[in-house]
């Protein structure tokens, strides 16, 4: 809840705000259940949905949704899950350059920090990305606060120890 006085702005911390945990620009998420830990994930406050790296996606005979999470990325690939399920949706994913491409989104139970939820994610192959999870407003609102300035990962440290040559950003010229 914001505040104005004389050109000056304070904030005021909400009942909810103190449920709410704090996470950096990026963290480790785990799928309960799964035997999925530690997974690199990126926080994207710009993005309304979280995407998950998924291959071999298909609807079979029977409208079964057929997906390997994880499968083929060079972070957690050893990790990977065949998976089906039969509830599923399909949505329309629009990205910063507006193209626009179908994907389809399931329900995963997730754990990041101390809090487990369910939450949806759309499957995309993510293989030319370092972080295979992207976190997006609709999985964070409610749950997190997010501060850009601190990150549980370090991207550099991430491409050296999975020896992955994705190119250079700018996070690589900073201290």
């Amino acid at each position: 809840m914001l505040h104005y006085h004389d050109n000056i702005v304070n904030v005021m911390a909400t009942r909810r705000d103190f449920h709410k945990v704090i996470i950096g620009r990026s963290e480790e998420i785990s799928f309960v259940g799964w035997g999925i830990h530690d997974i690199p994930a990126k926080t994207d406050t710009g993005a309304y949905r979280s995407s998950v790296h998924a291959r071999n996606i298909f609807i079979d005979e029977n409208s079964l949704l057929h997906f390997t999470l994880l499968g083929g990325h060079p972070i957690c690939g050893k990790m990977a899950k065949e998976m089906t399920s039969e509830k599923y949706k399909e949505v329309w994913i629009a990205n910063s350059f507006g193209h626009g491409e179908k994907r389809y989104e399931v329900k995963l139970q997730a754990k990041l920090g101390p809090k487990i939820f369910s939450a949806s994610f759309t499957l995309s192959d993510r293989s030319k990305k370092i972080y295979p999870i992207l976190l997006g407003r609709k999985l964070l609102n409610e749950r997190f606060l997010v501060d850009p300035g601190e990150s549980s990962l370090n991207r550099i440290e991430l491409k050296q120890k999975y020896n992955i040559a994705f190119p250079n950003d700018e996070e690589e010229g900073r201290e």
